[in-house]
């Protein structure tokens, strides 16, 4: 139920959040009420929130059946190098290859192809690109558009696949953890949970970490306790729903007014958001609402994986085609960038589910 919407969610963020920036100039849109509005609830709402739930359920069925015996540990590394690590190899390959496509001389007219000044093919540049992209292949020359500086996030080639990265880090670990948590119990979640709400004060690669060991062992823990998750956090349907509501229309204001508060609100949303997907997902599900789409399931890492090789590339074709310049044509490419990125990858999926089955299987590590 809950992982395709989470993988709408990052596409949604990944598209509303990107520039119109061609020929290395980008088009001004802070005279747009409408377009901002939409991007700062889009920013306040939505951004940050799938992937901590997707490392809570990580840990939650890493740890589903009992002890983690030796055994158990080989074979899930087994069944993790299948289903993560052969993934992010191809998908990383996938993104280095868009790159090389920027310096195609017919594609530059929406590439910055003509703006980077060289490829080093190196083979410490092309390793980076499978954990550091920032330091790999492609370098950028100085330009007068501002870059934000990220010093404690780092990025594969395909920029969503940090959350593959970070849990095979942490599957590798497990051994640890789980003797951890059988003698910390939920303090260790406790700890991991501090640290997380401070590690944007941390420096390197240690915020994205920590929220992968954070909401993993607080999965992790849940299921190694035998509790049941719906009943746990059913207990704060309402407060979730007020908290979740609050803290987005806080973070809104925070943007424009309190920027120096903006990190603490969104750490608390976030949390606020696990609680409240989980009890969402539970309550549609009990009123019979909806129910569990196998086809739209299975596409969910599929969508997740690919759609940062085309999403932030889609609005600018749109520009293009449209040549909009009102703020109501603006909000609309990019509300029209969503949907046609969501049915293409949605398209291209159940193409090869029906002809390539072998070959989405081995990209998306499906058995």
């Amino acid at each position: 139920m809950l992982r395709f919407p989470l993988a709408v969610v990052v596409l949604i963020v990944h598209t509303i959040q990107t520039d119109l920036i061609l020929h290395g100039n980008r088009i001004e849109t802070d005279d747009m009420p409408l377009l901002l509005a939409m991007k700062d609830f889009v920013t306040a709402f939505l951004s940050d929130q799938s992937v901590p739930v997707y490392f809570f359920i990580s840990g939650f069925v890493f740890f589903l059946g009992g002890k983690l015996s030796n055994e158990r540990y080989v074979r899930k590394m087994k069944n993790r190098f299948k289903s993560l690590f052969i993934p992010y190899i191809i998908w990383n390959l996938f993104a280095i290859l868009f790159k090389l496509a920027m310096f195609i001389p017919c594609l530059s007219f929406i590439f910055k192809g003509a703006y980077l000044k060289q490829l080093d093919f190196g083979i410490s540049a092309i390793l980076n690109e499978f954990w550091n992209s920032s330091n790999g292949m492609v370098i950028e020359p100085e330009t007068n558009i501002p870059t934000p500086v990220l010093s404690n996030e780092i990025f594969p080639a395909d920029p969503t696949l940090w959350f593959v990265r970070d849990l095979m880090i942490v599957a590798i670990t497990t051994p640890i953890l789980y003797w951890l948590l059988n003698r910390t119990r939920h303090y260790l979640v406790f700890a991991f949970g501090i640290l997380w709400f401070y590690s944007d004060l941390l420096w390197g690669h240690t915020n994205q970490l920590i929220t992968a060991y954070f909401f993993f062992s607080f999965g992790a823990y849940m299921s190694i306790n035998g509790k049941d998750m719906f009943q746990e956090f059913g207990r704060y349907f309402k407060l979730s729903i007020i908290a979740y509501i609050f803290l987005g229309t806080s973070y809104i204001v925070a943007l424009h007014y309190y920027p120096e508060v903006c990190e603490i609100i969104k750490k608390l949303n976030v949390f606020a958001g696990l609680l409240l997907a989980y009890n969402v997902a539970a309550w549609l599900l009990r009123k019979k609402i909806c129910k569990v789409s196998p086809f739209l399931a299975s596409s969910s890492f599929f969508i997740y994986v690919s759609h940062c090789l085309i999403c932030s590339n889609i609005p600018k074709l749109f520009y293009l085609l449209f040549h909009p310049t009102s703020d109501v044509g603006i909000t609309s490419i990019y509300i029209l960038s969503v949907v046609f990125t969501l049915s293409f990858l949605l398209s291209v999926y159940y193409l090869m589910r029906r002809f390539t089955p072998k070959l989405l299987k081995i990209i998306t590590g499906r058995k």
